[in-house]
Parts: C-alpha cells; structure tokens; sequence
C-alpha cells in the first residue's frame, strides 16, 4: 500500500495530462500536423536549457518562464502555418523546428558538466517525484484554459475541424489555440519529460479514432483507453522496478493495438 502511496502523485498528474493532451491530440490528427506537440515540447526543454545555461534551477519558475518564452515565438510560428498551401511543407516545416530544437539542446547543455544529465532528465522526466503542490498548480492553470476553450468551443473547434478553404480563421485566433497548447506543454515537460508528453497527445487521441467517429466520443474513448494504460503502466514499473515514464510509454504504445483489434471485431458484428 505504502508504494501505491509513492505513485498516486504521478499517476493524479498522468489523469490531469491525459485529459486536457487527449484534447489537443485530436485537434493535431485533425489538422494533420502530427509533430507539433513534440517540436513544441522540444522548444520547451530547449528554453530550460537556456535557462541552466545562465544557471537557473532546471525545475523552477524562471527556467519555466523561459520554457513558455520559446514556446510562445514558436506558437507565433505555428500559427502561420496554416498559410502554407501544402500540408506537407507544414510537416517538413516543423520536423525541421524539432530537429533544429533538439541539436541546439545538446550543443547549450555540452558546456555544463552536468548538462548531458539534464537532457536525459528533460527527455525522460520524473513524474514520479512530483509533489503535491505542483500537481495543484498545473490543475489550476489547466482548469483555466479548459474554461476558455470551453467557452469559446465553437470557434476553436472551427480551427481544426472547420473547412480550411472556406472558413479561414483570423490570426489571433490560430495564435491564441498554439499559446494555449504550448502553455498546457510547459507544464507537462517540466513534470513529465517529453517522451510522456508526445506519448499522451498522441496515442490516446490516435486510439480512439480507430474505434469511434465523432470528437465527443473519440474525447471519452482516449480518456479511457489513456488513463487504463497509465494505471497498468505504473503497476508494472512498481511491480518490476523499471523506470515510470519510459514504461508507462511502452505500455501506451500497446493502446492502438488493441484498438485495431477491437474495431475489427466491431466490423464483424
């Protein structure tokens, strides 16, 4: 019992990750631009590089600053994007940004003794030592996103699931969906790591739409289908001491498995 104890932190921050990533998952398949979320968390660990760089602590408010400062000019970015005819370039466009993200990560962090140490830790995470106070803190700027996106549903559905030739949408509001998503990031990199982050924008939301059509359910499905894997994932590193993020991932990647196997199965109902 004492060990479930160690992990209800972690797995409290993997429910809170998994419902507002589903989210955005299913707004980044709709829109085709797969990679985003993993450029955006990469320019996150990037501005947390910087940050070490100048001698901040990895984990605290101002290299958090610093994290949300990069993803916001790459938030501006992505927002322009929709003005490239060519999904495809969009594609390129970004892998290139998480490439570019990724290599300057190393080179910042090569001139600290410790700098290889914090990469692997920015890529792997610790979510098992969240703390209580942090998770409430994330839970509260989440809840205040969700609000407005909630609010402001319709045109922000609009943006992914709209029409894209007839129903161009302003700027401000391309750029206000990609401030919001690299906000919910921020939080989730400096917590999770960015493996777990990719893993939970895109394999709950990508499982779910195998198995169901409309947003709504996919929403439902991915929660589920996320929260399941996470739960197994965490007794699996408990049970066989293994690392929590890199397992819990492993388990997920199981997810759209069964997925396939349960909608054949409904085909032949």
């Amino acid at each position: 019992m004492s060990d479930w104890i160690i992990l209800l932190p972690a797995f409290v921050m993997m429910i809170l990750m998994i419902i507002t990533h589903t989210y955005f998952g299913l707004h980044v398949l709709a829109r085709g631009i797969i990679f985003v979320d993993l450029a955006l968390a990469q320019i996150a660990a990037l501005g947390v590089s910087i940050a070490f760089l100048l001698g901040q602590e990895s984990h605290g408010y101002i290299a958090q600053v610093y994290a949300f400062g990069a993803t916001l000019i790459a938030a501006f970015g992505f927002a322009k994007l929709r003005e490239l005819p060519n999904k495809t370039a969009r594609e390129v466009t970004i892998g290139c940004v998480y490439v570019v993200a990724t290599a300057l990560s190393i080179v910042i962090l090569s001139r600290s003794s410790q700098g290889m140490e914090e990469l692997r830790a920015m890529f792997n995470g610790n979510i098992l030592w969240v703390q209580w106070q942090e998770i409430a803190f994330v839970a509260t700027a989440y809840s205040i996103l969700g609000a407005l996106h909630l609010v402001y549903r319709g045109r922000i559905h609009a943006l992914s699931f709209g029409n894209e030739q007839s129903d161009r949408p302003s700027f401000i509001w391309e750029f206000l969906f990609f401030a919001s998503f690299a906000a919910i990031i921020t939080l989730a990199v400096n917590v999770a790591g960015v493996l777990v982050v990719f893993a939970f924008l895109i394999i709950p939301a990508f499982s779910a739409s195998i198995i169901v059509g409309s947003f709504l359910k996919r929403l439902l499905v991915g929660w589920i289908m996320g929260i399941l894997g996470s739960a197994v994932g965490l007794w699996l590193s408990l049970w066989a001491d293994l690392p929590v993020g890199a397992t819990v991932v492993s388990v997920l990647g199981l997810v759209p498995i069964i997925a396939i196997v349960i909608s054949v199965f409904k085909k032949q109902q």
